[in-house]
């Protein structure tokens, strides 16, 4: 046995050979009318067709980046931007900030410990730092900052706050993409305090989270494919070089098919996103894999059936060629089609999906057959010998023979395979369709561990007036609105301006009004008890009063008559003193000279005499004092002689008023004293309807805010968060109580809106817009386009694929059968896949699987029908039995190989870190294994047995005379046992 350094210097040596070998023009000219001019040119041309694809290949990988960067800087968004959930979220970003995106993620901090003063600065420093990048976020809604509001945004234990994060760009985009990386390498950059971790999540975190799972396994995926095409290949054909053969064909359109769609896509030719990266690079893998064991499939039983290599060359390409363009149409229709759809899941793949198709077609009409042509030159791809002839006869013979019973039997497996598909139930959960170590999931985790479920994925509720609604009557309105959505089942609690920490205020409620008012009227029944004792007491004063005014009286008067006398006594004194003094002062002229004298004296005090004469002369001199103090007196007592009559004068307006008073006081106090029991009454009423409601339901007791309270610091605080600058729009954040991207929350958002509506008809809102986003109004959008799109795909992928199955076979019955047999091999890899997937593993099918699994087994399922009813159509004139035992002789090995070669491609898609792309996979591989095992082995060949001639309507189709073969085999068939033809 020949070395591996023998063989390459044999190889080198052919290939020298081969480039020195003249062209046999004489050959080419005696086959020229049998053999098509591009297969000879391609034949004699084979080297330079492969140097070009390589420089192709090589030279794009150069010059054009990597697909995978160009994917994330062209990504799209998930959902249109016509979408309800989109729009609603959009609008709450114009209204409260920012440029108005759907991408909205919460900034969640997590403490071993409570988190203290060093927390709370880290948090403000970081949203500092996160709203100053202006390009990538575009508002934050603090709560955690407001001392009022604070509870709405953190846990219970202290050890979580969490603040929602607006970030630029819409889900999906790359700008989105680029927001998100940006805000977490700003946190990565950040020291947050010991124990205390910082994660980005929500929905739109779990959305990105999804792409880059999808993003960073392509290569992955990639190399795991060709790993396994690599390895099917080896064991079916057991050369390594003739399992290079397909596989050089398929690597360069891969290169060229990548670089191809990265141009257009850097150009905004086509729209790229990662999903489609994946698929294209997993179409081109299998059904370029495909084409290549085509070719070298009917060139090896061309060799078997005793032709020479370049006889047997010319076959394969004159017998494949028709079926490989066909087969690659109908893949790049059926992909084409969701072009035409509205998620940028699907329309996102539709064209480069094409585009790579296209270009995996091209390779196998030139550079397949150059590559093959190389190495059947060199003596490789040489059949070895196989039992499966004889096994695929014996198959086909029992078709062929009992084929309503093989049928019957098909069909019922089928069944069985199919039932499974009524418990089918599509998930929309995003979280599980990726890994649950994500930075998104582990967010949530941390969530899960210290607040009430799903406050990470809630629901917005936008409402738009025409007026401003920040008054008592709107108010009233909005209240009713929270409080009806509260009230549907699945909703664990819902956030506004009436319920501004989750809960309704105690402080809006009608009953609170109540128990206030009701608390002042029993301190107002205190009041009133304390001032009837006052009016009693104030009765006998007043009693005492009129007393004493009777004493005051008598004594004025007797006083008023003392004081006349005393007047006139007083009178006759000043006069008396007048008289006197004047002698004193005239008496004090006299004897001025002595005061002179006596001052003269030295030491006058000394001497008795002397100090007696001064003691004299000083009583002189207060002589004056004396006449003043008369006069005061005089004075006072004319006045005091006066006053006392007029004071008199005034007892009786004093009578008078006291009575007025007393008869004021009777009165006062018998009203009070009848008012007591009524307000006593009333404090006890609403004292008794206040606790009830309070031991009941206190938001039953209706909500209403007094104009006064909406200029309250805590109302004033909470406006921003949850009215737009004109109040014209509000918000409300609605939490459910199961799983925010679950089927419930699905259902409790589509009641959300009506609900609303129908709370606020007849109020002063009634009119006003309302729209819901968050993960359950976007579910609900991606539900409502994924069902339109997988309509339409239906229709437009059936009908392309059925056009070109009529247009290859010029049979309608042909074309019926082909598609109806594709379309059970579809509902049959559908329901193993939901037995496998959501019965036993407990993951329900991604609700993508079940659009892209069709779109792949109508294209790849009628490639394998239309290979085996085109070849059955080239033997029906040896007769129906035995055209249809040499059709399935011919292609039965070549096509398990392909299909088991695409299945096997397919199940490395389970590689992929996204599960909905492992699930696709699994899908695609299921059904192409039953199609390869069931449909296209028994249930294919029994319907066109048991059609007969009817098979091939509405053209006419006459057989060959009795024991002739049709010319193109007549040479090289294999006879045909007696007993097979008779069936």
């Amino acid at each position: 046995m020949a070395t591996t350094r023998e063989r390459f210097a044999r190889l080198r040596q052919g290939l020298s050979a081969e480039i020195r070998q003249p062209v046999r023009r004489e050959v080419l000219r005696d086959r020229a009318s049998s053999r098509p001019r591009f297969a000879r040119f391609l034949y004699a041309c084979s080297l330079p067709v492969i140097v070009i694809w390589l420089l192709i290949a090589g030279g794009l990988n150069i010059v054009v980046p990597q697909l995978e960067s160009t994917v994330t800087e062209h990504a799209q968004s998930f959902l249109p931007d016509e979408a309800s959930s989109v729009q609603a979220l959009v609008k709450m970003g114009e209204y409260f900030g920012g440029g108005g995106s759907n991408n909205f993620v919460y900034v969640l901090m997590e403490g071993d410990e409570p988190l203290g003063p060093e927390s709370r600065t880290y948090y403000n420093e970081l949203l500092a730092e996160l709203t100053a990048d202006t390009e990538h976020v575009n508002s934050a809604m603090d709560l955690w900052s407001n001392p009022d509001l604070a509870p709405a945004a953190q846990s219970a234990d202290g050890h979580v706050a969490y603040v929602l994060v607006n970030l630029a760009g819409n889900m999906g985009t790359a700008l989105a993409m680029e927001s998100t990386q940006s805000a977490r390498d700003t946190i990565a950059a950040s020291t947050p305090p010991p124990g205390v971790d910082v994660h980005i999540t929500g929905p739109s975190a779990v959305v990105n989270d999804e792409m880059v799972a999808i993003n960073d396994s392509i290569i992955l995926l990639v190399s795991v494919c060709a790993l396994l095409v690599g390895a099917v290949l080896l064991l079916v054909y057991r050369s390594v070089i003739t399992a290079l053969v397909p596989l050089l064909g398929v690597g360069l359109a891969l290169a060229v098919a990548r670089a191809t769609i990265s141009f257009l896509a850097e150009n905004e030719v086509i729209k790229v996103s990662i999903f489609a990266a994946a698929l294209s690079a997993v179409i081109v893998l299998g059904a370029g894999t495909n084409y290549g064991i085509f070719l070298v499939g009917r060139y090896q039983e061309a060799r078997r059936k005793g032709r020479d290599r370049e006889d047997a060359y010319y076959d394969a390409l004159a017998g494949v060629q028709h079926i490989v363009v066909a087969s690659a149409l109908t893949v790049a229709g059926a992909m084409a089609c969701l072009a035409a759809t509205r998620l940028a899941m699907f329309s996102t793949s539709g064209l480069p999906c094409t585009i790579a198709i296209l270009i995996t077609l091209a390779a196998a009409l030139t550079l397949g057959p150059a590559v093959l042509a190389v190495a059947t030159r060199l003596g490789f791809v040489e059949a070895r010998e196989s039992a499966s002839p004889r096994r695929w006869r014996r198959i086909g013979t029992t078709v062929a023979r009992w084929p309503a019973p093989v049928l019957a039997a098909a069909l019922a497996v089928l069944a069985v395979m199919i039932i499974p598909l009524a418990m089918y139930a599509p998930s929309y959960n995003e979280r599980r369709a990726q890994p649950a170590d994500s930075p998104a999931n582990v967010g949530f985790a941390a969530a899960d561990r210290h607040l009430p479920p799903n406050i990470m994925a809630p629901s917005v509720l936008i409402v738009e007036s025409d007026h401003d609604m920040r008054n008592s009557a709107d108010l009233i309105a909005l209240a009713q609105m929270t409080d009806a959505v509260a009230s549907i089942d699945g909703v664990n609690a819902v956030q506004g301006i009436t319920r501004p920490l989750g809960q309704t205020l105690d402080q809006g409620t009608l009953t609170s009004q109540a128990g206030y008012i009701g608390n002042r009227f029993g301190q107002m029944t205190s009041l009133l008890r304390d001032r009837i004792t006052d009016l009693d007491a104030i009765g006998a004063t007043v009693d005492r009063l009129d007393t004493a005014i009777d004493g005051v009286d008598a004594a004025l008067r007797q006083g008023a008559a003392g004081a006349g006398s005393l007047s006139d006594a007083t009178a006759q004194l000043q006069r008396t003193t007048d008289s006197t003094l004047t002698k004193v002062d005239e008496l004090s002229a006299g004897i001025e000279p002595m005061r002179g004298l006596v001052g003269s004296i030295p030491q006058c005090q000394d001497v008795a005499a002397c100090r007696t004469a001064l003691t004299g002369l000083s009583v002189l001199d207060d002589v004056p004092a004396l006449r003043e103090s008369v006069r005061d007196l005089a004075g006072g007592t004319r006045s005091l002689s006066g006053a006392l009559p007029t004071a008199a004068a005034q007892i009786p307006t004093l009578r008078a008023t006291v009575t007025q008073i007393r008869d004021l006081i009777g009165p006062l106090r018998t009203t009070l004293g009848a008012l007591l029991p009524q307000v006593g009454e009333i404090t006890d009423f609403l004292d008794e309807v206040s606790g009830a409601y309070s031991a009941g339901s206190p938001a039953a007791g209706g909500f209403f805010l007094p104009s006064q309270a909406l200029e309250s610091p805590l109302f004033q605080s909470g406006i921003p968060y949850y009215f737009s600058d004109d109040g014209k729009a509000t918000r409300m954040i609605v939490t459910p109580q199961r799983e925010g991207f679950s089927r419930d929350a699905m259902d409790v958002s589509a009641e959300v809106i009506p609900t609303s509506l129908a709370a606020i008809k007849n109020t002063s809102l009634a009119g006003s817009t309302i729209s819901i986003g968050g993960p359950g109004g976007t579910l609900l959008n991606i539900e409502s386009f994924a069902h339109e799109d997988f309509i339409a795909i239906v229709v437009a992928a059936f009908a392309f694929v059925f056009c070109v199955v009529l247009f290859l076979l010029r049979s309608l019955v042909a074309a019926l059968a082909v598609i109806g047999t594709v379309a059970l091999s579809y509902l049959s890899a559908m329901g193993v896949s939901v037995f496998l997937w959501q019965g036993l593993i407990g993951n329900p099918l991604h609700w993508s699987v079940a659009p892209i699994a069709f779109t792949f087994l109508v294209a790849v399922g009628a490639d394998y029908n239309m290979l085996l009813v085109s070849r059955f159509r080239e033997e029906y004139g040896a007769g129906g039995g035995t055209g249809l035992i040499r059709a399935m002789v011919g292609t039965g090995s070549v096509v398990t190989q392909a299909g088991l070669t695409f299945g096997i491609t397919m199940l490395a898609m389970l590689a992929s870190y996204a599960h909905n792309v492992a699930q696709i996979g699994t899908t695609v591989a299921i059904g192409l294994l039953i199609d390869t095992l069931i449909v296209r082995t028994l249930v294919m060949p029994a319907i066109a047995r048991l059609s007969g001639r009817w098979f091939w309507w509405p053209t006419p189709f006459v057989s060959l005379p009795a024991g002739r073969v049709p010319q193109s085999t007549a040479t090289t068939a294999e006879p045909v046992p007696v007993d097979e033809v008779r069936v």
